[in-house]
Order: C-alpha cells, then structure tokens, then sequence
C-alpha cells in the first residue's frame, strides 16, 4: 500500500520542527478546527517515540472517536494537513530569507507610495547585501532585484535626476555570466559520467572574451570559468591550477553546498585525469579531499559517504601515503553509515595492506569485505588477481581468472566496466603465458598495453612486463 504524502514529510521533520507545527495546530490564527490539533498529536506522539505511524483505522479513531469509519473525511482532514504544513514551511523558508523579505516589503511600499515606508526598507536591503558574506549567484540576483526595485522608484519619484539604468545592466551582466557559467560546470560534469550531449548556447561566444577581462574579478564567475575551461580543455592543468587559486582565495565567499559541489567537480577531474594515467592530479585529488575534511563539506548528518571514503583512500594509495591513510581510515569510520562501515572498512584495508605489499593480509581482508557495490566488487577480484600473482600463486591464478570471466559474463555492468575488465584479464593471461627471455613477444605485449584505449590497471601490467 503506498504510503500517504502527509506521513512520508512528518518523516522526515526533526523533533525542533515537530514542536513548531505542535504549536501552530493549537493557534486560533492558524486554525479553528480542533481534529486537526487532534490529528497532528496522534501522528507526532508516534515519531516521537520511535514508533511506526499508526494505519488509517486507528487514526480515524484517535481523532473521530466512535464515529463509524469514513475513509474520505480522513482523506480530506490529513489533506488538510498536509497543506497547513506546507505553508508553516513556505513562511518559515520566506522569513530565512531576510533580503528577499525586506524586497517584498519595498515593493508593497513602493506601490502604496509610502516614499519614506520604501527609503527605510530599501536601505535596509543594501545594508543586509553589504554584511553578506556570500558572492555567489544568489547575491548578485538579489542585487539586480535591489537594482530594479530601485529604478521603478526613481522612475517614478520627480525629486529623482538619476536612473540607475547603468547598474542594473553591469549586474544583469555579471548574473547572466555566473547562471550561465555554473550551469555549464553541471552539465560538464553530468555528460562525463552519463555521455550526454548538451549545447551549451550563447556562452561559447563569451568564453574567449572572458579571458583577462574584468568579470574574472568577480569570484562567482572566475571560478566556474576556471571550471569549464579546465573540463573542456585537452591541455587544462594551467586553468586548474587557477581554479585551486581561486578556490583558496574565495571559499568563504560561497555557501556550504555549492562550495560542496566545487570540490566534488574538481575532485571527479582529477579520478577521470588519474585513470587517463596523469598521476600529477592524485596530489591534487588527496588535497582537495583534505580540505573537505578540514571545513566538514564532505561531512553531511555526521555521515560520511562509503564512494567519498574510497576515493579518498585511492588517492592516498596512489600517492603511497600509507601512513595518512591507515589513519585516515581509522578517523573516519565511525562516520560510515551502520550498513556499509564494515565492509567498506575492510574493502579499504585491503587496499591499504596490498600496496603495503602485506600480501597475506591483502587477501584476507579482500576474502571478509564482501562489499554490495558491484564496482567494487569487480576491484575485489582485481586485487585477489594482483595478490594471486605476486604471491607466484599461478595456479589459483588461472582458476580465479576463469571465475572472474564468468562473474563479469553474469553482471548486469557498464559497457566500460564490462570492457576495462575483460582487458585486465586478457592481458593477465598473456602476462602468465609470456615467454620470459623471448624478448621480442614482451616488447609486443609492452606495446599492446600501452596502447588499449581502456584499461585500468595499465600502470601494474607494465610493470611486470620486463
């Protein structure tokens, strides 16, 4: 049975929130309608005690009393609701916004011709946007509405010689190109992992005007220019350079969650340049991680996710900074969620002992992690490989080889993942069967796997074909 709408939002309301409606259900101002106080306690006094929210029958109950079951005028009470929470949230987000409030408040003011009501309250904007420590996108869209609320005053205002006409053109300026730019980044990084084609419109016309020109002062432009030059360029290590000195600079300047989705951009550059075999960005990558880590913008609910951890961990094993990632590990499981932390703890430590060349203890590990991704999984059986053939093990090697196939042939994966793995198999089993003074066959496998478009374990072949 689908769950009601109203039951999956009080779901997801903390105790703070639930004390608020408590009260808004009893105000006269909110409601005359005492079922409604009734309805709401019953449903609140469940997620209070860590209960499941009762069915329908005791709810018409708790509230109804012994009027016979009515389905419909339940229906329409908890519809009720429902509604009287969405706009206790659409106030509560309007009054949050206290910029945006005070320019609801000009207006009204404005259109009332209440000069001196609107002189107050405009003033009051400017003031707020000053104290701002954000320079972002939403900044200068208010700036802009500031700017327009302005004019329609002098526009109409005799006393008025000036018309900031001028003003509200730099700022649309400024916004069309920090919009523009941001969403471009997006749609970079979406088309990297889902091979997907946009256009990209009137910003390619832009992109070469803006290199050195003023707007590059302008930090929520500079950045994200930085950003789609280096995802688009071939040669893009100078413009992300500039971005990182960017990023330094003017963090502050950005709220939480885009700030977030900054690093997460340039983070998913440097994995995608590391698998093209640029080793350069691994140090960028472990250092961007270490700054999310610092300023908690990869720490959301006290939550850690298992896909940030493994990076983090590839990219410390990449740099062979073995000791930061042994502690890294052990600072940072606690923050896994209760499902995953075992076995992406011991996925993780596996990583780590095998490039400690510990190699018993590599696959003992490898044997208990057992995680649920299927990719990872898939990295799993790469390293078992790795160990099998380091520790000499051919035997168990050729066996784990034929199995590996299977499991690939057997899985709904990627067509990367399907081909990447399938190729770290051929050229394993060419690796063993390689005759070892036939010098001549070597130099054609070298040459075989420097040249496989997709291949992700190319570094470590070529390091065993002598």
């Amino acid at each position: 049975m689908t769950t009601p709408l109203l039951y999956q939002l009080l779901e997801k309301l903390d105790k703070r929130e639930l004390r608020e409606l408590k009260k808004l259900v009893r105000s006269p101002i909110a409601t005359h309608r005492p079922e409604l106080a009734l309805l709401f306690n019953k449903l609140a006094d469940a997620l209070y005690r860590g209960r499941q929210l009762p069915d329908k029958p005791k709810l018409h109950l708790a509230v109804f009393g012994a009027d016979p079951y009515d389905d419909q005028r339940l229906r329409s009470l908890m519809s009720d609701l429902h509604l009287l929470i969405e706009q206790h949230l659409m106030a509560r987000a309007a009054q949050s916004d206290e910029v945006q409030a005070q320019l609801h408040l000009a207006h009204f003011y404005r259109q009332r011709g209440l000069v001196r009501h609107f002189e107050s309250a405009i003033q009051k904007v400017a003031a707020l946007q000053r104290q701002s420590a954000y320079r972002n996108v939403d900044y200068f869209e208010r700036r802009l509405k500031f700017e327009i609320e302005t004019n329609e005053f002098q526009s109409t205002d005799r006393r008025a010689g000036h018309l900031n006409l001028q003003e509200i053109s730099d700022t649309m300026d400024v916004l069309y190109l920090a919009q523009k730019l941001r969403h471009a980044c997006s749609q970079l990084s979406h088309r990297a992992v889902y091979q997907t084609d946009y256009r990209f419109g009137l910003l390619q016309a832009w992109i070469d005007v803006l290199e050195d020109s003023h707007y590059l002062h302008t930090p929520a432009i500079a950045l994200y220019y930085y950003c789609y030059r280096f995802l688009t360029e071939e040669y893009s290590q100078d413009y992300f350079a500039r971005f990182r000195d960017q990023l330094r600079l003017h963090s502050a300047a950005f709220p939480k969650e885009e700030l977030k989705g900054l690093y997460r951009a340039a983070v998913n550059f440097c994995i995608r340049k590391l698998n093209e075999g640029s080793l350069d960005f691994a140090r960028e990558g472990w250092e961007l991680y270490q700054e999310g880590l610092q300023s908690e913008l990869f720490i959301e609910h006290n939550h850690l996710s298992r896909f940030t951890f493994d990076n983090i961990v590839g990219f410390g094993l990449r740099l062979e900074a073995f000791e930061a990632v042994k502690n890294f590990i052990e600072q940072y499981r606690s923050y896994l969620a209760a499902d995953y932390a075992e076995s992406t703890v011991l996925f993780n430590l596996a990583r780590l002992e095998y490039g400690l060349r510990h190699y018993d203890q590599a696959l003992a590990y490898v044997q208990r992690a057992n995680p649920r991704d299927l990719v990872n999984q898939l990295i799993c059986k790469t390293l078992q490989l790795k160990i099998y053939y380091e520790t000499n093990e051919l035997d168990l090697l050729e066996s784990h080889l034929d199995s590996f196939r299977l499991f690939i042939r057997r899985r709904e994966v990627s067509d990367y993942h399907r081909q990447n793995f399938h190729n770290v198999i051929i050229y394993t089993r060419k690796l063993i069967s390689a005759y070892p003074n036939d010098a001549a066959e070597r130099r054609r496998l070298r040459a075989a796997i420097q040249e496989e478009k997709v291949l992700s374990e190319r570094e470590w072949l070529l390091s065993k074909v002598y």
